[in-house]
């Protein structure tokens, strides 16, 4: 019971980590902001999937990948802000 309430926990920062990540990046600072966003998305997959009952590797590979790829998208950014 404990251990599924600090998972909770985890998903609700994570949740929070993104809007932030989204407001940063809809208000100019679109590097920051998807590196943001990139980092609570990641977060908040494995704390989704640390509940799962039953675990099916793509419903951790495929997202923890999109989260990556939007990592060094960010960083690859030629002219952000």
């Amino acid at each position: 019971m404990k251990n599924s309430f600090r998972l909770d926990q985890i998903r609700r920062v994570s949740l929070l980590i993104v809007a932030i990540g989204l407001v940063i990046g809809i208000s100019g600072a679109v590097r920051s902001g998807s590196i943001i966003l990139s980092i609570g998305a990641a977060a908040f997959t494995l704390a989704r999937y640390s509940q799962l009952k039953v675990k099916r590797n793509i419903e951790l590979i495929l997202p923890i990948m999109i989260c990556i790829m939007l990592f060094g998208l960010a960083i690859s950014l030629p002219n952000a802000r």
